[in-house]
C-alpha cells in the first residue's frame, strides 16, 4: 500500500465485507470427511515411542474399547509454531486439557529467543544479558521459580534457557516438539471443516524439514499437514525495525547495526558510540559499551528538557542520555531534539528500535487476510488479541509487549485452550464464556486495530502496549478460561506488586548507568499479596 490511509480504507472495507456477509457463506465445507491423522501411533510402527506418547495411545485405545455403540473420534489435532516461552506453555495447557499437540519448531532445541548462540546476527540473545523482571514473576504460574531471599531474582540467560528445560522436562513437552520444522506456508481451508466446530475452518501448514537437507547438500524435504487448529507463537523478536532519520543514508560515514547484531561490547573499544532507543536493551548495551568505549550517547524519547542545563546532555561517567534523533548532518555529525545542543560526531551507530511482527509463512500464497506492515507494530483483524477473527481455529498467542511474558501467555494458552473444550463438550462446560459471533468479532477487532492501544495518546504502534494495563488483561483471560477465582486474582496481584516495584528501581536509576536494581531477591507473599525484597551483595557469573 503506497500510504497509511489508503491501507486503512482496505482494512475498513475487508472488515464491511465480512459484515454484510452471512458466516454460511464465508466457509464452505465437503461433505464427505477425510480420514484424520492422529498423533497417538499404531505399535508396529513405532517400537521405540517414548512413555508419554505410549501413554497417550493407550488411553485413545482404551476409551475405544469402552465405547460399545459409539465410534471414540480421533483426538483433535492442533499444531503449536514455535517451541519457545509461548510455545511450551501453550503446549503444556492443551495437554492438560486432553489434547494432543504437535509443536514445530525450526531449531534443533527448544527455548526460541533464549537459545544463545555467539556472535549471531540474527538473535536478539547476547551474552551479558540479564533479565529486567525478577524470575518469582517471570515464572509459569504452574512452575514457580525462586523465591528464596538469598539469590539474585534477575537472572542470566542461560538460567532462563535450563528453566525452561525443566519446564519441558516436568510436563513431557519434548515429546510432542518435531524440531527442524520451518514453516513455511498456511493455508485456510475453507472447504473442510474443523473438529473444534464446524463454523471453523481446518488450517493446513506446509514446512521444510531442515534436518533432512542439513547436511551433503541435499534439498530440505517439504512436508505438510491439515490441523484441526493452528497456534502462532513464533515471538515478534526476529524482524529488526530501523526508523528513519534524515540523512542517515546520505551522510552518515560510520558503521551501522541493530541491537539483534551485538554480542560482544569489546568490540567498540575506544570509539563513540550512539545507541538509538532508551528502553531495556538501549539501555543494558549502553552499560555494557560504556566499559570499552570511549563514550556513550544514549538518545531517548524520555529525556528531560535540557534547557534548565543550558543544551548540554545529562552524563554520568562517559554515558550521555541525550533527546531524540533528529538528522544526521552533511559533516556525518549527529543532531539531536532541539532543546540539545551536542552535535557530535560517532563511529557507530545501534539502532535498539525494536522489532516489527513477522509472520513468514502468511505470505503471498496464503489466503488468509492478515496485516503486519513494517513500523505500524500492529496486527490484525484479531479479537482480544488472541483469535483471528474471521478463523477462530487460528490463534496468536504472545503479541503483546511490555508485560511478563511467560505467565501472560499462559492464561492466553488456557483461554484458547477452553474454548476448544467448550466448542467440543457444549453441554458439559455451560459455565465457560463463549466467543461471540462473526459479527461481533469483526467489529470489535475493528475497533480494536484502529482504536490505538489503551494510552492517552492513540497511537497506532501502541496497539498491542499493555504495561500496567497487563493485569486487567489476565484477569480477563482467566475469565474467558473459566479459571478466574480468589487464588488466581491474589497471584497477579502479587504479580503486579512486585513489577511496580522492580519497575520503579529501575526507572529512578541513570539509564546507561549502574544497574543496582538486579542484585535484588524477592520473596513472593501471595496471601497477603505483597513481597519480601533482600539486597544480595555477591556478584553473579555471567553465562559464557
Amino acid at each position: 500500500m503506497s500510504s497509511t490511509r489508503s491501507v486503512h480504507t482496505y482494512v475498513t472495507a475487508w472488515f464491511l465485507l465480512f459484515l454484510l456477509a452471512p458466516e454460511s457463506s464465508l466457509l464452505s465445507f465437503s461433505p464427505h470427511k477425510k480420514k484424520a491423522h492422529g498423533f497417538t501411533m499404531n505399535p508396529s510402527q513405532s517400537p521405540a515411542e517414548s512413555p508419554n506418547m505410549k501413554a497417550a495411545r493407550n488411553l485413545s485405545l482404551s476409551a475405544t474399547a469402552k465405547s460399545s455403540s459409539h465410534a471414540v473420534p480421533p483426538p483433535l489435532k492442533v499444531a503449536v509454531i514455535g517451541a519457545g516461552a509461548a510455545g511450551l506453555v501453550t503446549a503444556r495447557i492443551l495437554l492438560r486439557h486432553g489434547i494432543q499437540p504437535i509443536l514445530l519448531e525450526k531449531d534443533s532445541a527448544m527455548g526460541g529467543v533464549w537459545n544463545y548462540r555467539p556472535n549471531s546476527s540474527t538473535r536478539p540473545m547476547y551474552r551479558g544479558l540479564r533479565t529486567n523482571l525478577p524470575r518469582e514473576i517471570m515464572a509459569y504460574r504452574e512452575f514457580p521459580w525462586g523465591g528464596d531471599g538469598t539469590t539474585r531474582s534477575f537472572v542470566t540467560h542461560g538460567q532462563v534457557k535450563d528453566y525452561l528445560k525443566r519446564y519441558a522436562k516436568k510436563f513431557g513437552l519434548e515429546d510432542w516438539i518435531r524440531f527442524g520444522c520451518n514453516v513455511r506456508h498456511l493455508k485456510v481451508l475453507k472447504e473442510k471443516a474443523s473438529r473444534v466446530n464446524p463454523q471453523w475452518p481446518k488450517i493446513r501448514l506446509e514446512w521444510e524439514d531442515v534436518g533432512a537437507g542439513a547436511t551433503g547438500g541435499e534439498p530440505c524435504r517439504r512436508e505438510g499437514e491439515d490441523f484441526d487448529a493452528v497456534c502462532v507463537c513464533n515471538g515478534h523478536y526476529a524482524k529488526p525495525f530501523h526508523p528513519e532519520i534524515p540523512g542517515l543514508q546520505q551522510y552518515f560515514q560510520g558503521k551501522i547495526y541493530h541491537s539483534i547484531e551485538y554480542d560482544d561490547p569489546s568490540i567498540f573499544k575506544d570509539q563513540v558510540v550512539l545507541c538509538v532507543g532508551g528502553r531495556a536493551s538501549g539501555s543494558d548495551l549502553a552499560r555494557e559499551i560504556s566499559t570499552y568505549a570511549k563514550k556513550v550517547y544514549l538518545s531517548d524519547t524520555t529525556c528531560p528538557d535540557l534547557s534548565e542545563q543550558q543544551g548540554e546532555p545529562i552524563q554520568k561517567g562517559n554515558v550521555a542520555w541525550v533527546p531524540t534523533t533528529m538528522a544526521v548532518n552533511a559533516d556525518s555529525s549527529i543532531s539531536f531534539r532541539r532543546d540539545c545542543r551536542d552535535t557530535p560526531k560517532v563511529d557507530c551507530i545501534i539502532f535498539c528500535s525494536g522489532y516489527d511482527y513477522h509472520f513468514p509463512f502468511i505470505n503471498e500464497e496464503s489466503n488468509v487476510d492478515l496485516f503486519a506492515l513494517p513500523g505500524e507494530r500492529r496486527v490484525m483483524p484479531l479479537y482480544e488479541q488472541l483469535w483471528h477473527a474471521a478463523y477462530p481455529s487460528l490463534t496468536f498467542i504472545g503479541l503483546q509487549h511490555s508485560i511478563v511474558p511467560f505467565p501472560f501467555f499462559e492464561l492466553q494458552a488456557e483461554a484458547i485452550a477452553s474454548q476448544f473444550q467448550k466448542e467440543i463438550n457444549k453441554e458439559k462446560l455451560n459455565h465457560v464464556w463463549t466467543l461471540p459471533s462473526l459479527n461481533d468479532r469483526i467489529q470489535a477487532a475493528e475497533a480494536d486495530a484502529q482504536g490505538g492501544g489503551p494510552k492517552e495518546m492513540k497511537r497506532v504502534q501502541d496497539t498491542h502496549f499493555l504495561g500496567s494495563f497487563q493485569w486487567d488483561a489476565c484477569i480477563k483471560y482467566a475469565r474467558f478460561a473459566g479459571i478466574c477465582d480468589e487464588n488466581l486474582e491474589k497471584y497477579i496481584r502479587t504479580n503486579k506488586a512486585i513489577y511496580d516495584h522492580a519497575s520503579k528501581e529501575r526507572k529512578r536509576l541513570f539509564p546507561g548507568g549502574i544497574d543496582s536494581y538486579r542484585s535484588n531477591s524477592y520473596v513472593r507473599d501471595d496471601e497477603h499479596e505483597s513481597f519480601q525484597v533482600y539486597f544480595i551483595q555477591e556478584e553473579i557469573a555471567v553465562d559464557a
